[in-house]
């Protein structure tokens, strides 16, 4: 009876080395898909309106033109507006300042920044 608890204490481990093994790898495949990084961002009110300021960094290994989505929230979470800032020639390795217009948008409280490169492999 030992013995099979032996047995059945090794699958155990082994499953669960793995499954670890399988999570590090898919970690390490997302990260190194993200060739674009949002290094800064701020949301600023001025008398013009609110806008969103950053930097985007490109760990791409070529010239890439990037589009940054902002899209600003109100309080209970519903988009008040979105605007698409185009950063056109990003050269591998290099930081590259963004800003969107600003925006007379009132009751702003959480904006998103996303990094949109087209289409993906799967034609998404």
């Amino acid at each position: 009876m030992a013995r099979r608890e032996g047995i059945h204490s090794r699958r155990i481990l082994l499953w669960l080395a793995v499954v670890i093994v399988f999570l590090v790898y898919v970690l390490w495949a997302l990260r190194a898909e993200e060739r674009f990084q949002v290094t800064q961002k701020k949301l600023e009110y001025t008398d013009s309106g609110v806008l969103v300021s950053g930097e985007i960094r490109s760990t791409a290994a070529t010239l890439a033109t990037v589009n940054v989505e902002v899209t600003f929230f109100d309080v209970q979470g519903r988009q008040l507006g979105k605007e698409i800032v185009t950063l056109p020639n990003l050269e591998a390795g290099a930081t590259a300042a963004f800003h969107t217009q600003p925006k007379r948008l009132t009751d702003v409280q959480d904006y998103t920044v996303s990094v949109n490169t087209g289409r993906n492999m799967y034609g998404n």
